[in-house]
């Protein structure tokens, strides 16, 4: 899988920018704010990713469902677009608890949020 959140093929540089942009949009320029969004969405991202792991090996398909749709809210916040469909396509297995096509997609969504939390942690370098 690519760069998290890229919409282009100009490389790691850009991407970061183009994810500084963004967040410093939702945090109305204030770098302070900017900082702890970028912390809470680096936590929250983890959290989710524990939960929906957890839910998986309980089969508690309803549960990762609603958290692959929480985590594809805060993907759009980003415009993270192909990690949101990744995401929106796990909710939507995982609820019709087709359970093969939950556990195919799920290592998927957990490399793109991996490597999004890496790019948001080299943000607060």
């Amino acid at each position: 899988m690519t760069a998290a959140c890229s919409r282009s093929v100009s490389g790691r540089a850009a991407d970061m920018n183009a994810l500084r942009e963004r967040i410093n949009a939702l945090a109305l320029g204030d770098r302070t704010v900017a900082r702890d969004v970028t912390s809470a969405l680096i936590k929250t991202n983890h959290a989710t990713l524990l939960y929906m792991s957890a839910a998986r090996h309980s089969e508690a398909w309803n549960e990762l469902g609603h958290a692959a749709h929480r985590l594809a809210g805060s993907l759009r916040m980003l415009q993270c677009r192909r990690e949101t469909a990744l995401a929106l396509r796990l909710e939507r297995a995982a609820l019709e608890h087709d359970a093969l096509t939950a556990v195919a997609l799920l290592p998927g969504v957990t490399e793109a949020i991996t490597a999004l939390n890496e790019q948001l942690d080299a943000l607060l370098a």
